[in-house]
């Protein structure tokens, strides 16, 4: 095969690799503006959990089936317009029920933005970062293995 040619191959499928945690990263620092300016600028209004329900993935590795679930919250509130807004929050405590009140903070212009406003309305700033740091190294292993396999299929290393 033409050293350009896998280079090449090497060079997208490393571009592959790094767009789904970069894309991951960028949900979650949206995800984080959003919960940000409800928290800190946003109104408040009472909401009520109306509904939780579970998904299951199973994963198949190394001959080994694992599964796991993850838990999904939804919660109902009226913004002033007097509508009905649900939304999911995800970062709910595992002791929430159906028929929970909570406290729910949104922005007039994106009530289906809202976020329920636990511990007091801090903003999960630590949470987030770790996340982004690990999708980062992910970023990184991806960029290390489209340049040493770029400069391996140009065969640039072999002359050292």
């Amino acid at each position: 095969m033409d050293d350009s040619l896998s280079a090449g191959i090497i060079l997208v499928f490393a571009l592959l690799i790094a767009l789904v945690p970069l894309s991951m990263i960028v949900k979650v620092v949206m995800r984080v503006y959003w919960v940000s300016r409800a928290l800190t600028g946003g109104r408040r209004a009472e909401g009520r959990c109306v509904r939780i329900y579970t998904t299951r993935q199973t994963h198949h590795e190394d001959g080994h089936t694992r599964r796991s679930s993850t838990r999904h919250y939804v919660f109902e509130f009226e913004p002033q317009d007097g509508r009905r807004v649900r939304f999911e929050d995800a970062d709910a405590p595992s002791t929430t029920v159906e028929g929970d009140h909570v406290a729910v903070a949104y922005l007039p212009e994106r009530p289906e933005k809202a976020t329920v406003a636990w511990d007091g309305g801090k903003v999960p700033y630590g949470r987030a970062a770790l996340t982004v740091v690990s999708l980062a190294l992910f970023v990184a292993f991806a960029v290390w293995l489209g340049v040493t396999g770029f400069i391996d299929a140009r065969g640039f290393g072999s002359d050292f």
